[in-house]
């Protein structure tokens, strides 16, 4: 499917935005506008026109309105929406940026969801994100995260790829829309939920309630278009710590007294550790050399282990170091935990909770991304297989807990997979005598699947095949959640390319500047053949 703006854009250079800077560019909005009218550039339609603005106009605006949104510390697992300052603060930003464009806005809910919309009638593309970020532990950041800034090319700064650099693309490019006097032939609305990592109820209830537009692009994963997503699944292990043995057992040299490991459940630990104190006819001084030693004998068998170790007062301290990465992706980073476990597996330990719980990780987790050590790995052809990703481990009011975060495939159903759930904590219980049991609280989500027959992933393809020079890509899956998964037929589209690390919900979080572009310019064509001009071709029926 070929459409004006394809054709406009196959004229332009692909990196244009990064070069020297357009001296059209200068001035106020209505003043930069006016270079690319049809009085300035006779000849060339509204869509060759628009294409021309956004690609020497566009990145600057989209990295200022990004660092502008940054600023604004808006973790909602620290406050939920209703009574987050931050995304108050935020909400008034945004409120303000929309009058000055011309765009109409409105809070749904405490807070729950803003909402910009141009254009009357029917709500015909919807354009979703999300506001709120996950924390930035400030010891995991070589930059501070609140405060963005451009270094050798790109942007770092909490939220620059999740999802405040995807607003901005969106906003900035509307905004350009709108200065050449085009129109959409239906309302456009941007949609920005307030709690996508931590509680989903208001966006949930603003996607049952609310008008549903014709097509629905979250930006809020990668390319080229992902028209699946995985189930999301929070498991938990629990177990006492226990009382110190009155007479330990021969051979023992420790007790696990505290062990720490992420920062929260959708991201890998980067860090974990475990302290230790000597159990009666032991010193601090035996300890620390049995722990320095099963890191020395353990580091022939696992490359790239890095773990330190220290005394503080009487204890002694093991850390281990990972590489901390969204838990969708787990599989690319390298988890501190498995590590911390394979260390502890060497050392002479009092059996209690914390013991337990580590022997857990090193049998039933370490090395293993999929779920076959649990018993209930499973895998689907489009949407590849389970991802299971031990994530935060913590000690608190006298128990050990291990939460884990799954991402599951279509191909088994909720009730199957529960009942591998079931016979997984089962043999976890059996592993450990029963000290280690299955706490309150699973999660077991369903996974979303879009038509990818339907028009809206045919256009969106066509575009990123183009603009890529990508002629064999194909639609995917990812393994996160995104509020898509909310509206019927919805996909995602970007921000993070194929070929790039994605960053999102990992310290020093950041996007390239050429990445920023490019996106902003894909969803500017998305939005001119969606909605400013639609082919008869391109318009499917509402969701009733």
């Amino acid at each position: 499917m070929r459409t004006p703006l394809l054709a406009a854009l196959c004229l332009l250079a692909p990196t244009a935005a990064l070069a020297a800077k357009d001296p059209r560019c200068a001035g106020k909005p209505a003043a930069r506008a006016a270079r690319f009218s049809d009085t300035a550039l006779k000849g060339q339609s509204a869509a060759q026109r628009y294409a021309a603005y956004v690609q020497a106009c566009a990145l600057d605006d989209v990295v200022s309105l990004t660092q502008g949104l940054v600023r604004f510390k808006t973790v909602s697992s620290e406050a939920p929406a209703s009574k987050n300052p931050e995304v108050a603060a935020m909400g008034r930003f945004l409120e303000t940026w929309a009058k000055q464009h011309g765009f109409a806005f409105r809070t749904v809910g405490e807070r729950d969801v803003f909402e910009l919309s141009w254009g009357e009638g029917e709500p015909l593309l919807g354009l979703v994100f999300h506001g709120d970020v996950v924390p930035a532990a400030a010891h995991e950041w070589k930059r501070p995260p609140f405060k963005p800034v451009v270094e050798k090319g790109r942007l770092y700064g909490r939220g620059v790829e999740d999802d405040k650099g995807p607003i901005a693309s969106a906003l900035v490019a509307l905004a350009m829309a709108k200065d050449l006097g085009l129109k959409p032939q239906g309302r456009v609305l941007v949609i920005i939920g307030n709690g996508e990592e931590s509680d989903w109820s208001g966006m949930k209830k603003y996607a049952d309630t609310e008008p549903k537009p014709t097509h629905v692009i979250s930006v809020d994963s990668g390319y080229p278009v992902m028209a699946a997503q995985s189930g999301f699944v929070a498991w938990t292990l629990e177990a006492p710590v226990g009382p110190a043995a009155p007479a330990p057992k021969e051979g023992t040299t420790a007790r696990a007294v505290d062990a720490a490991a992420g920062e929260f459940l959708t991201q890998v630990p980067g860090a974990a550790t475990l302290k230790l104190v000597p159990v009666k006819g032991q010193t601090p001084e035996a300890v620390l050399a049995q722990v320095k030693a099963a890191i020395a004998a353990e580091q022939p068998a696992r490359k790239g282990l890095k773990a330190d170790v220290k005394r503080e007062g009487a204890a002694v301290v093991l850390t281990t170091h990972g590489n901390a990465v969204h838990s969708s992706v787990a599989d690319e980073g390298r988890n501190a935990l498995w590590d911390l476990s394979a260390v502890a597996a060497r050392l002479s330990l009092e059996d209690n909770g914390i013991a337990a719980m580590l022997r857990v990780v090193s049998r039933r987790f370490d090395g293993d991304h999929h779920g076959d050590k649990l018993g209930v790995a499973y895998k689907d052809t489009l949407m590849g297989p389970l991802l299971v990703a031990p994530t935060v481990l913590r000690v608190k009011d006298g128990a050990v807990s291990l939460g884990i975060n799954m991402r599951r495939p279509q191909g088994r159903d909720a009730a199957a997979f529960n009942a591998s759930l079931d016979a997984a904590a089962k043999r976890v219980g059996e592993d450990t005598g029963g000290q280690v049991t299955e706490a309150k609280g699973r999660y077991v989500g369903d996974p979303h699947v879009a038509d990818t027959s339907g028009p809206l992933v045919q256009t969106l393809m066509d575009i990123f095949k183009r603009q890529r020079n990508a002629p064999d890509a194909v639609p995917g899956s990812i393994r996160g959640g995104t509020y898509a998964r909310l509206f019927p037929r919805a996909v995602d589209f970007g921000p993070a390319l194929p070929d790039e690390p994605y960053t999102g919900h990992a310290p020093d979080e950041s996007i390239a500047l050429e990445t920023l572009d490019l996106s902003t310019r894909m969803l500017a064509e998305a939005v001119h053949t969606l909605a400013l001009s639609p082919a008869p071709d391109v318009k499917a029926p509402s969701t009733p």
